[in-house]
């Protein structure tokens, strides 16, 4: 919900801020298109940094530096695809869309398993 809550105030209140960046009006522009990716990103961010927070408090150390390795790998792949294709900034933030997808559907699998609970010592 906080994540919604928080997508919705950066959607909004873009005409607000956006001014305090630049005088530029072609930033401008293209600033308000990568805010609305980074508003939408939101809620999906706020389950992400959860399960991270989840997973490090219960040492799932291993599992988190594999997944991480992982979905930069997404990261890396979209982001030179868009890059290669004329994307720009708005192409990197898809990128960014697609590394926060592939981590919340990585630690969302994680998290419905009893892999990474663990009662007591490790041996």
């Amino acid at each position: 919900m906080v994540g919604a809550v928080a997508g919705a105030v950066v959607a909004a209140a873009r005409p607000l801020y956006i001014p305090l960046f630049t005088p530029d009006h072609a930033v401008r522009v293209l600033l308000s298109g990568v805010l609305l990716l980074a508003a939408a990103y939101q809620p999906v961010s706020g389950v992400v940094f959860v399960l991270d927070g989840v997973l490090m408090g219960a040492g799932d150390n291993r599992f988190l530096a594999v997944a991480s390795v992982l979905t930069t790998g997404v990261f890396l792949v979209c982001a030179y695809a868009s890059l290669r294709a004329g994307g720009g900034l708005t192409g990197l933030w898809l990128a960014i869309g697609a590394f926060m997808l592939a981590r919340l559907v990585v630690l969302g699998v994680r998290a419905r398993t009893t892999a990474w609970t663990v009662i007591g010592a490790r041996r």
